[in-house]
């Protein structure tokens, strides 16, 4: 298994954040099982074997706040909307992320279709949030939008 520092590439096409913080849901406080870890180093091998280690770079968080979804991941790129994901099974998800991060890095906006998300992510999905200073059709000024309350 490589090292997740052997998956951080210079110039990656996106950057794929893993939580390592969450235990287990309904885990004990003290418990030293961290799903996104185990989750990140199956990632950084299938990434690594596939050849995607220098397109994708894989980073692990301390924490991302979002305790009580774990595994958790965000995928990040300039100019895109930001998806964060949770409730990832950290013994399957590594495929369904790869396959999300080729339609991810391939779409214009960050927003790939949704018939092209593994269900993992499509179920898991927290938020997706746009980049800064973003102009994009689903963003509007709440001033000139009718459908604002």
């Amino acid at each position: 298994m490589p090292p997740l520092s052997a998956t951080m590439s210079k110039n990656p096409d996106l950057e794929i954040y893993i939580c390592g913080a969450c235990r287990p849901k309904n885990a004990d406080a003290d418990s030293p099982l961290r799903p996104g870890r185990d989750l990140a180093a199956d990632l950084a091998e299938k990434l690594e074997n596939q050849g995607l280690a220098q397109r994708f770079s894989l980073k692990m968080m301390q924490c991302m706040s979002v305790c009580s979804r774990p595994a958790t991941c965000a995928f990040i790129s300039p100019g895109k909307f930001t998806f964060t994901i949770g409730d990832l099974d950290p013994k399957t998800a590594a495929d369904d992320i790869i396959t999300f991060a080729k339609f991810y890095a391939e779409s214009p906006d960050g927003i790939p279709a949704w018939r092209d998300r593994p269900e993992q992510i499509r179920k898991g999905t927290i938020s997706r949030t746009p980049s800064f200073s973003a102009t994009h059709q689903r963003i509007t000024d709440p001033k000139q939008d009718e459908t604002a309350e």
